[in-house]
């Protein structure tokens, strides 16, 4: 490759089978190191902007909604939009209410505020909390219990995913292993509380 003082790469692993996908994007990292390049990487895929790290700037609509180190990005987005557009499976997203030390997701489901988000004023909020933080499955930390009706089942192999309905919500559970799923049927989900994101009714986000 003739070097450059600049390298433009558009989607370059988007056309290749997946197993080919993998392996190469493994080696991206080690393909971009020392070069003495700025090196420009459009995706679609935030998993391949969190493996090359570096600045990211995420779009919307032509728009850049946010720039800065990849991780500080995907640990602290802005607004509702960056959330939404660095998650894949795509984040999940609902109205809440905060009323004294409670946050109240519906009318069954409620839990005591903790950490940053019991400094926030009394009022509504919306919700978000990425797929993997969605288990079905309780534990010490996804201790939140959701219901709601399987809409669609996928299986990756190492994980497995689960689209449900929510209140009217469409919710995604992604956790590892092989769960059974059946189309159709309430299924018992767990969120995980200190994962949780609130965004104030202008977007921006609060705690």
């Amino acid at each position: 490759m003739k070097e450059s003082d600049a390298v433009f790469l558009d989607e370059p692993l988007a056309n290749l089978d997946y197993k080919l996908r993998e392996e190469l994007r493994d080696q991206l990292p080690e393909l971009f190191a020392g070069r003495g390049a700025v090196v420009v990487y459009a995706t679609s895929e935030p998993e391949e902007a969190l493996l090359l790290g570096g600045q990211t700037a995420l779009m919307t609509d032509g728009n850049v909604v946010q720039f800065g180190p990849t991780a500080e990005i995907y640990r602290k987005p802005k607004d509702l939009d960056a959330a939404k557009v660095f998650s894949n499976p795509p984040i999940n997203v609902a109205p809440v209410t905060k009323q004294g030390d409670t946050i109240i997701l519906s009318g069954a489901v409620s839990w005591t505020v903790s950490g940053p988000a019991a400094g926030l004023t009394d009022g509504p909020y919306m919700l978000a909390i990425r797929p993997n933080h969605v288990m079905p499955v309780a534990s010490p930390d996804h201790s939140v219990k959701l219901s709601g009706r399987v809409l669609v089942t996928e299986l990756s192999g190492s994980e497995s995913s689960a689209h449900f309905d929510m209140d009217g919500h469409s919710w995604v559970s992604l956790a590892p292993g092989v769960h059974p799923y059946f189309v159709g049927e309430v299924h018992d989900f767990y969120l995980d509380p200190n994962h949780c994101f609130f965004f104030a009714p202008d977007g921006g986000l609060a705690a």
